[in-house]
């Protein structure tokens, strides 16, 4: 399945769903930042979430999302645009924890039970807002869960999910399902008895299913009709040459100066995707001669 999103709503007003395969971007992901499993399972899911929340909060904007917990994994960054494109980080790549007692990756262990998810909306004007929640468990999924709940006050369910295999990722995706006014206590308990039936969201995946056909699986019982028809979706960083060499002139002249005389060159690398970039000594010089 090639990576992608949609959203729908059902014709009788009472939820709204959007869903994403992110299989492709989150593999991207753990090749740029060369991952431990458990580091993928978990910049994994917070990729998704960011796919996932981008349309629904920031239309023209952008979403960024970091976690802070307790755990090894340290600080992870996620930041999403509406368009399909995320990107992410987290501070130890590198940690990899045994599988918990279900046999899954330990994302919770690794990221922290305690700390906190901020979410800040960019809506594109210049301004931006950030809310902040305690983490709920650390798994993600759960947290942003607990964000929705908290900033909408409003009911929803958020699944999420990274499998991966000896040869690496094999199926990233997740889906945000959100009450909407008209909802009743009907609609609550048929989305609770599916969720309780349907397995997991990469298993089905993995069965070979569109998105339209988990939706439909997952939410079977409502009629739905798509309002966003599905989209391309992929890590895509901001970073460039340019922009490295914009960040330079921050610097006083005599550091430049410094820099191109004992360094040669000045290197830097972008913390989203890990790309090096380098200016060389005569840029740096002609950079220092402006001043």
């Amino acid at each position: 399945m090639e990576d992608g999103i949609l959203k729908a709503i059902s014709t009788d007003g009472s939820i709204r769903a959007i869903i994403a395969s992110t299989t492709h971007l989150v593999a991207d992901a753990r090749h740029k930042h060369n991952l431990s499993f458990t580091a993928t399972a978990a910049l994994g899911r917070a990729l998704t979430g960011g796919i996932l929340l981008a349309p629904l909060l920031a239309r023209q904007g952008q979403v960024a999302l970091k976690f802070h917990g307790n755990g090894p994994l340290g600080k992870l960054f996620v930041d999403a645009s509406p368009k399909g494109t995320v990107r992410g980080y987290l501070e130890n790549p590198q940690v990899e924890l045994p599988l918990n007692s279900l046999g899954n990756f330990d994302v919770g262990e690794a990221v922290g039970h305690t700390g906190y998810l901020h979410v800040t909306i960019d809506q594109g004007f210049g301004l931006s807002h950030t809310s902040t929640v305690e983490l709920a468990t650390g798994e993600i999924g759960e947290d942003i869960n607990q964000y929705l709940v908290n900033s909408n006050k409003t009911g929803s369910l958020v699944i999420i999910g990274t499998h991966l295999n000896s040869r690496g990722v094999e199926a990233a995706g997740g889906l945000i399902v959100q009450l909407l006014p008209d909802h009743t206590e009907e609609t609550i308990c048929q989305i609770e008895n599916n969720v309780s039936t349907f397995g997991t969201f990469t298993f089905l995946m993995r069965r070979g299913m569109s998105l339209e056909q988990i939706l439909g699986r997952i939410l079977e019982g409502f009629t739905l009709q798509t309002v966003m028809p599905e989209h391309p979706v992929s890590f895509q960083c901001k970073c460039s040459d340019e922009r490295f060499f914009e960040a330079l002139k921050v610097l006083e002249r005599n550091d430049l100066v410094s820099m191109a005389e004992k360094e040669g060159q000045a290197e830097g690398r972008c913390h989203f995707c890990n790309q090096f970039y380098y200016v060389g000594k005569e840029r740096l010089l002609d950079l220092a001669g402006k001043y």
